[in-house]
């Protein structure tokens, strides 16, 4: 089982977010906590669920929020197990929502537990999570239900998770059922490089990176 756990070290000492390493191909699963009001929202759980559950009762805090932020496989691997012992609901947007039901993906020969959507989200929602919220951008083009999500605070947004949207210098592939290169790129453009610059991005494959360091270096995007 993977782990290569990281804490993050941000500005906002209120805020603990922590990533670790799951799964088969190493997916990146970000555990955010609002260490004031003692809430705790899981950004997708990829897999290895004995680790993932080791990590949250570390933090101690309850499970808020179950978010995929797509519907592929190597991100919602312990939705199943999470949801059933967290009591967590489970959060997708709409247009991936069925594919937490089909308990195997055919392209990558792989199985997983089939889990269910308790709340479908869209463009534009606002979660509330202790002092802060947690906004869903809509982002189609590596599958037509991908979303970022921005934690926002009172002084302003904090940071992305970017799903499969956005990476170190690179994008989502587009060449799996429901990706779109076009679309993919207007995503970005749209909804990631209208954010303030100094952002940092947390993705969900490799490190993290920057809304500045990605409009000015991205080859995809330049």
């Amino acid at each position: 089982m993977r782990n290569n756990m990281v804490e993050y070290k941000l500005k906002n000492a209120n805020l603990q977010l922590l990533r670790l390493e799951l799964g088969e191909i190493g997916t990146n699963c970000y555990l955010v906590a609002d260490r004031t009001n003692k809430e705790l929202a899981v950004i997708d759980p990829a897999g290895d669920f004995p680790v993932l559950w080791e990590a949250i009762e570390a933090v101690g805090y309850p499970v808020k929020y179950i978010i995929n932020t797509h519907g592929h496989w190597d991100h919602i691997g312990a939705n199943k197990e999470l949801h059933e012992k967290s009591g967590a609901p489970i959060l997708i947007h709409e247009k991936d929502a069925d594919m937490l039901k089909l308990g195997a993906d055919r392209t990558f020969r792989v199985r997983f537990a089939p889990s269910e959507a308790d709340r479908l989200l869209a463009d534009g929602d606002e979660l509330p999570f202790g002092a802060y919220k947690l906004r869903v951008l809509h982002t189609p083009g590596h599958t037509q239900g991908g979303v970022c999500i921005v934690l926002a605070g009172a002084a302003g947004d904090e940071l992305v998770f970017a799903g499969d949207t956005l990476f170190q210098l690179s994008i989502g592939r587009t060449d799996l059922p429901g990706g779109d290169t076009d679309q993919l790129l207007e995503s970005v453009r749209t909804k990631l490089f209208t954010l303030d610059e100094k952002l940092p991005v947390f993705p969900g494959h490799g490190p993290h990176t920057f809304i500045a360091d990605e409009k000015q270096y991205n080859p995809f995007l330049r």
